[in-house]
């Protein structure tokens, strides 16, 4: 939470800026005030909390209050990392935020798809599965909650060994078919 108050002449109390975190427990730490409760309430009813709670030391201040939940994204995204999104954010915002899902990764020459329909998601240290393929989203994971601390993983689909080897030989096959192919032309 980015957390602003201004003194009744429109100028910033430099005192009171900055950021504070929001802890497990619910709490931020307000300079003046000390520990306050604020889990379950919202943008609008943190920045109310904190207009009256400043009220006995400042008069006609305005309390201005940014709310953001840390989230990471690894794997199959455009672009992995940590990021901050609003309190209404989705799991599928906080993955657009990382650029969206690729539909493929390239790793060593070899390009790998992603497993849309494995996505892991790790909230306080308890891992759940989720699927996120377009054509197979449930409404609840489309509409499911980010919390601050959460991190989501799009992995890369497995791929088959056997698939790798028919790849392999028949690009093998191809290339031989059209090197004798070229040999039979140059020979008339």
């Amino acid at each position: 939470m980015t957390l602003t108050l201004y003194a009744g002449s429109g100028e910033e109390i430099q005192q009171l800026r900055g950021e504070r975190i929001i802890n497990r427990a619910g709490n931020i730490f307000l300079p003046l005030i000390g520990p306050t409760q604020v889990a379950g309430t919202d943008q609008e009813g943190i920045r109310a909390l904190v207009q009256s709670l400043y009220s006995d030391y400042y008069s006609d201040h305005v309390v201005q209050a940014k709310v953001e939940l840390n989230v990471s994204v690894s794997g199959s995204v455009r672009d992995a990392g940590q990021y901050f999104v609003s309190p209404t954010a989705t799991i599928i915002d906080a993955i657009n935020a990382a650029g969206g899902m690729t539909s493929e990764v390239t790793t060593g020459g070899y390009s790998i798809p992603s497993d849309q329909s494995r996505v892991r998601l790790v909230r306080d240290g308890v891992t759940s599965i989720l699927n996120l393929r377009p054509d197979d989203i449930s409404l609840e994971n489309l509409r499911m909650p980010i919390q601050s601390g959460d991190w989501i993983h799009v992995p890369n689909r497995t791929r088959s060994r056997v698939r790798d080897e028919i790849q392999f030989w028949s690009v093998f096959l191809g290339l031989i078919t059209n090197v004798a192919a070229i040999i039979v032309l140059i020979g008339r």
